[in-house]
């Protein structure tokens, strides 16, 4: 069996036990554990409906069309909601990071006059 973590990537890892006569191994680095059945889903199968999401197919259809429930749809959405809210979240920290010390003005100036409630600026003229 030639597998590897998805989260760590590392090919080392040891037989821990079984489930419903599935046998279950556990990775040294990280301590996952993972079984040999293939996923039910692809990550490509989750993409595309992440991306029929976005692009306003209703979540039941979505779940006709990949053949699965609605409430893992649902699961896959906030699964990805997190992600990119932490995602964002990282980029405005290092944004926060970046951003001068000193910041240095022109000597041109504006003016924006505001107008008193009611009137109009073609009257001002």
């Amino acid at each position: 069996m030639t597998q590897l973590c998805t989260q760590c990537g590392s090919d080392r890892f040891t037989k821990n036990g079984s489930y419903k006569g599935v046998q279950r191994y556990q990775v040294k680095l990280c301590r996952r554990y993972f079984s040999e059945q293939p996923r039910k889903f692809t990550y490509q199968q989750k993409a595309q409906a992440i991306g029929m999401y976005l692009n306003n197919v209703g979540i039941r259809k979505i779940a006709r069309f990949l053949h699965c429930s609605s409430p893992l749809v649902v699961r896959w959405i906030k699964v990805f909601g997190k992600q990119v809210s932490a995602q964002l979240q990282n980029n405005a920290n290092k944004a926060a990071s970046q951003m001068p010390d000193i910041i240095e003005m022109d000597e041109i100036y504006t003016f924006v006059k505001k107008t008193a409630k009611g009137s109009c600026m073609a009257c001002l003229l």
